[in-house]
């Protein structure tokens, strides 16, 4: 036998006194959609540490400093950055690139969801 403390809780028997036999139930049903969004369902690429440093590096120099992308391409090349795939140094639009996607992904990262509740359905019925 199955015991359940919510089914309980609404079980709302009464019995007659005299005779020991039950009077009324009252059963609750409820019914409703939950609908459930998040970025974490799907398959991240992550981005390793190399990557990540160079990334937070042309962010700095862009948005902080203030620089442009054949700036920051000099700069990059002067502390000895270089591309990941061939060793390359790193050209103004490749600096574009990796800023410009890398917003892309920031804010697929940090965006939200709300959960929702719909279609909420509630009776109260008598046995």
């Amino acid at each position: 036998m199955f015991y359940s403390t919510v089914a309980n809780y609404f079980d709302n028997t009464v019995f007659d006194s005299q005779s020991g036999f039950k009077i009324s139930t009252k059963q609750l049903n409820l019914s409703f959609t939950l609908n459930i969004k998040s970025q974490s369902l799907s398959h991240l690429h992550h981005y390793n540490s190399y990557q990540q440093q160079l990334y937070n590096e042309i962010k700095r120099l862009k948005e902080v400093v203030g620089l442009g992308y054949r700036r920051i391409s000099h700069i990059l090349y002067n502390k000895g950055y270089r591309t990941l795939r061939n060793n390359k140094p790193i050209l103004n639009n490749y600096v574009y690139a990796i800023y410009s996607k890398g917003k892309i992904r920031e804010e697929r990262l940090n965006r939200s969801f709300n959960t929702q509740i719909l279609d909420l359905k509630y009776s109260i019925s008598a046995i």
